[in-house]
């Protein structure tokens, strides 16, 4: 027996070193093995915080007849998806195709040529009931391997070309003018939306933060009327009430199992806590209350203090489980919540006399609402009005203090300590907006510390550089010294490039975003689509290069961020040519798009707006410097593009045919755009 994972850097990887499977990481050896001994690959995908990964590593690959049986059938090679994201997409297309689901653990039976025959996600050990066991399950793909061969490659040649072919029914969706008006979009959703919880559709319920930040960025353009408006703050509201955010520590969990938002899967993804700070950034502008300011106060505390490396890049992930059991570290029992409000009872006896009220705000049981006895922390939407008052938010937030004391006695879960390319640089694009939308000096001043404390590191350990022009290469994650230069990488790189030039000014951010989107056009755009590795590697892999999805998976789409970003560009620059390449993009992205939109929240964002609608700001270099200045851009919603220019103290707006609005100084720009009552009855 060899288990060649012990050497491996990944946490997940190194959570199966000791286990009797012979184990491969993905490579040539493993591949070459399965194609020397004519043996079937069973590939295993996961990442170290899951929960589901977790109970099939304990249920199946510890079961000594099912490693047995493992080891003598197939060549078995364990996946880390968060440093092989375009080997997880693949193959969870082909759980697609099999299952009409799709997930973490994801478990596909392939061909030595790896195309899949078979893919599943968690499977329990032995069959029970109407669900097969895995067990079964390998003895009947081997069967199959071994005796009806032909059918076998039949089989996974279909689903090859299924997956080529794609999922999105083609066809165009009929509609006036440039694109649906926003209230068209919202009115075509509405049988999927929760109108008593919030939020889309049935348990388990996700986050869908890319949509919701189209629909406040819409309400803030004044485009979404009062009542669908109300919908969407009401999603917001039961979220952060929820267990799904973490109200002792910040941050919020992956989804919630169950309808009201009060209990979470508890692993933490990077990736979300940048969909959560964006979202929260700009519903600030629009509804300023105090979780709305306390969530991202509390998250960017929660990034700085256990998601930040030495190196100042940040980890992947937390896990869902402590000490064997998910969600143990973030649970009370109702006497364990009373005792700790006992300990840690203010002088003034704060908590004991509102004792009453605190047990309606934070309604916990005896019986638990997950596990024996334990309950998520959450408030009670019901009591919303009594604790969103001074005085009542005042005991929130010294309970949720008193409770992050308690926890820290705590074993805590795992952390991931591996650093991802593409969601650092989502979550530093997401500390840009908190920089540039709230409203709050000391929220902005908090994500600007963190944000350029990270940008350094990032740099230093993202970034290779290439060769003497000074171009780099993205290294994907911080496990793998080598790696296929990926699409979501250089995607999210380029926008948050271009989104710190626009809060701090600085020409070197315009330049990498600018010489970064031609590579990105040049390498990774074919046929009209973005595919997942660059085409100079397109023969790298024994895997296809997979055209890249418009719709938000578990975070928002790159090819959709992209595009917005080169409208952008095109934009800053005044050249239609940044976007011109992407025509034929951008009609494909509307129709498949259209016919989902609440998975598609980052296209609409990129198309919503009509060209004529984009606007760049010119202003002197100087004013990222000026209070006044950073105190007013959270006017400027993203289809208004700031520039900054060598020339003293003029200012313009211009569209791409011509320049509406002109003046000179700071406070000339600011009377302009934001007249008084006064100036403006004049």
């Amino acid at each position: 027996m060899t288990n060649r994972l012990k050497q491996e850097a990944s946490l997940y990887l190194q959570q199966h070193a000791d286990q009797n499977i012979n184990w491969f990481a993905y490579g040539a050896e493993a591949l070459q093995k399965a194609q020397d001994e004519d043996k079937p690959i069973f590939l295993s995908v996961g990442y170290s915080s899951c929960h589901w990964c977790h109970r099939m590593s304990h249920d199946c690959f510890e079961k000594e007849d099912i490693t047995q049986y493992l080891n003598e059938n197939f060549i078995c090679i364990k996946v880390d998806r968060e440093e092989f994201p375009d080997i997880d997409n693949y193959y969870q297309q082909a759980c697609q195709v099999f299952t009409n689901s799709g997930g973490w653990p994801l478990s596909a039976f392939l061909l030595p040529d790896m195309r899949p025959f078979f893919a599943g996600t968690y499977f329990p050990p032995y069959s029970i009931e109407k669900q097969t066991g895995f067990l079964d399950l390998c003895h009947e793909l081997t069967r199959a391997y071994r005796d009806e061969r032909q059918k076998v490659i039949d089989n996974a040649t279909e689903v090859t070309q299924k997956i080529a072919d794609g999922f999105v029914p083609t066809g165009k969706v009929e509609f006036e003018g440039h694109f649906p008006h926003p209230m068209a979009i919202l009115e075509a959703t509405k049988e999927f939306q929760d109108e008593e919880f919030g939020g889309y559709g049935q348990a388990p319920k996700f986050p869908n933060f890319a949509y919701l930040e189209w629909s406040v960025e819409q309400m803030l353009e004044g485009m979404i009327d009062k009542k669908e408006g109300e919908a969407v703050i009401k999603t917001i509201d039961n979220m952060l009430f929820g267990g799904i955010y973490d109200h002792v520590r910040g941050g919020i969990h992956r989804y919630s199992v169950d309808q009201k938002w009060e209990v979470p899967h508890f692993e933490k993804m990077l990736y979300d806590q940048a969909g959560l700070l964006s979202l929260l950034a700009k519903t600030s502008l629009i509804y300023p209350a105090p979780h709305i300011y306390d969530s991202l106060i509390q998250t960017i505390e929660y990034l700085q203090t256990e998601m930040l490396a030495d190196d100042n890049y940040f980890f992947s992930s937390q896990d869902a489980d402590s000490e064997g059991e998910e969600g143990f570290y973030f649970g009370f029992t109702s006497s364990e919540f009373e005792e700790t409000l006992q300990k840690y009872d203010p002088e003034d006896e704060l908590f004991s006399k509102n004792l009453d009220n605190i047990k309606k705000w934070m309604p916990l049981t005896e019986q638990g609402n997950f596990g024996p006895g334990l309950n998520t922390i959450h408030l009670n939407m019901a009591e919303k009005d009594n604790i969103l008052t001074k005085e009542g938010w005042e005991i929130i937030r010294k309970i949720k203090e008193s409770l992050l004391e308690e926890r820290k006695l705590r074993m805590p879960p795992a952390t991931d300590t591996k650093g991802i390319a593409s969601w650092n640089f989502m979550l530093s694009k997401s500390l840009a907006d908190v920089v540039q939308y709230c409203p709050i000096p000391t929220i902005k001043q908090m994500a600007s510390t963190l944000l350029e404390k990270t940008l350094e590191g990032q740099f230093k350990v993202f970034l290779l550089k290439q060769d003497d022009k000074q171009n780099f290469k993205i290294r994907h994650t911080t496990t793998k010294e080598e790696n296929l230069p990926y699409f979501e990488d250089y995607a999210f790189f380029t926008d948050l490039q271009l989104r710190v030039y626009e809060i701090t000014g600085n020409e070197v951010f315009k330049e990498n975003a600018i010489k970064t989107s031609e590579y990105i056009t040049s390498q990774f755009l074919d046929n009209n689509k973005f595919f997942t590795r660059a085409k100079n590697f397109q023969e790298h892999a024994p895997y296809p290069n997979q055209a890249v999805n418009f719709f938000d998976t578990s975070y928002r789409s790159p090819a959709a961020t992209f595009l917005f970003l080169m409208r952008r560009l095109s934009c800053l620059e005044l050249d239609p040519n940044f976007e011109a390449e992407l025509s034929d993009v951008k009609d494909e992205m509307t129709h498949q798009i259209l016919k989902n939109p609440i998975n598609g929240g980052e296209a609409l964002r990129a198309l919503t707006y009509p060209d004529m609608a984009f606007r760049v700001v010119k202003v002197p270099h100087t004013w990222p410097q000026e209070g006044k200045f950073n105190a007013f851009i959270p006017y400027f919603l993203p289809r208004f593009v700031l520039r900054y220019e060598q020339e003293d103290n003029k200012w313009q707006i211009c569209t791409n045919k011509s320049c509406e609005l002109s003046g000179e100084g700071l406070d000339n720009f600011i009377e302009t755009l934001n007249p008084t009552t006064e100036q403006a009855t004049t």
